[in-house]
């Protein structure tokens, strides 16, 4: 037989509590963490599902949408990496992945020989061209409901977040 669970007045167990109180637990700092990371996972999976339908992880559409963004079409990979939008945990494999399928090529700086560039390529904009206006259009359901002051006022919020987490 289970061993009985003993409970705090509010339901939860008294384990639970202590061990809370010891770590000096304040559910007010916690509860904004918690909702940060229930929507980055609601809206990851809402972004992943809209560029599916045109055969692209939202990963492999951040990657060619920095890319298309870059004079000439490239960048290299140790800057790629630092300002995707949700870091790639392999950018290599992933650049490798997307040039397999023939959506960017890499090639060597001819100025540093170090330095591996990546290039979108006309099947890589293809691909973004497809994807954009889903990834665009789900943008715009996820935040239907936030006016305009509220969207600014979120946005503004979360960039302080991720400064503090930046500086860290």
């Amino acid at each position: 037989m289970a061993e009985q669970v003993r409970r705090g007045d509010d339901g939860a167990p008294e384990r639970f509590q202590a061990m809370m109180r010891a770590a000096d637990w304040d559910p007010r700092v916690s509860e904004p963490i918690v909702a940060l990371l229930r929507a980055d996972s609601r809206v990851t999976g809402a972004l992943d599902r809209s560029v599916a339908g045109a055969g692209l992880t939202l990963p492999k559409f951040n990657v060619l949408m920095e890319l298309a963004e870059a004079p000439g079409g490239q960048l290299p990979l140790h800057q790629i990496r630092r300002i995707l939008v949700k870091s790639a945990p392999n950018i290599t494999s992933l650049t490798d992945r997307l040039g397999a399928e023939g959506l960017l090529r890499r090639r060597r700086d001819s100025a540093d020989r170090r330095v591996v560039m990546a290039q979108i390529t006309e099947r890589g904009w293809k691909k973004l061209e497809g994807a954009t206006p889903s990834l665009l259009a789900a943008e715009r359901r996820l935040v239907h409901g936030l006016s305009a002051t509220d969207r600014r006022t979120l946005a503004s919020l979360l960039q302080r977040v991720a400064t503090v987490v930046q500086e860290d």
